[in-house]
């Protein structure tokens, strides 16, 4: 009889151990996920700054060489984007684009300056980025997703808490005459 508590007692104890390994493995899985996941996220903020960056630019210069209606670009100019969530820069950005794109269909003069085409440059180079790292991050976003909730790395989620995250969606439509370098 004592040996086989032993034995019965040693299988249970194995059985913990490995819980516990698989417990740990699972949770640095999920957290090294979750780290490429926030650098992502970091850098679509980045690249949503710089756009915002250029935009302001751009409005800038338009106002300054064309005559506009006054309450064109007020969203934008009113927009506090320091206190601003991710999707309401996004959002901004968008509508921004729409208004940009009708003076650079107006104006075509707009077209033929040097320097309104160095800021549709700089724009292109700054949304190509953006929609790579959108991309990036929302294949993440599926990989970190799947992490959390399928077996063996769902236990690890059931003890552990981990943030929830959303998927980007940038309007690439709206852009893509705004940045056309023809």
């Amino acid at each position: 009889m004592n040996n086989i508590g032993i034995l019965i007692i040693s299988i249970i104890v194995l059985i913990i151990i490995f819980l516990v390994v698989l417990i740990i493995i699972s949770k640095n899985k999920i957290n090294e996920s979750l780290n490429t996941l926030l650098i992502a996220n970091d850098d679509i903020n980045n690249s949503l700054k710089q756009k915002y960056a250029i935009y302001k630019e751009m409005i800038q210069y338009i106002k300054d060489n064309i005559s506009i209606n006054d309450d064109t670009f007020n969203d934008f100019e009113s927009f506090n984007r320091r206190e601003c969530t991710k999707s309401d820069l996004i959002n901004i950005l968008d509508e921004t684009t729409h208004e940009l794109n009708k003076y650079v269909e107006k104006y075509t003069e707009l077209l033929k300056n040097k320097d309104f085409l160095n800021l549709k440059r700089k724009l292109y180079h700054v949304e190509l980025n953006l929609e790579a790292v959108v991309e990036y991050y929302n294949n993440k976003l599926v990989i970190y997703n799947d992490l959390k909730n399928h077996l063996p790395t769902s236990i690890a989620t059931k003890i552990f808490e981990f943030e929830n995250f959303n998927e980007t969606i940038i309007n690439k439509n709206e852009i893509s005459s705004l940045i056309n370098l023809n």
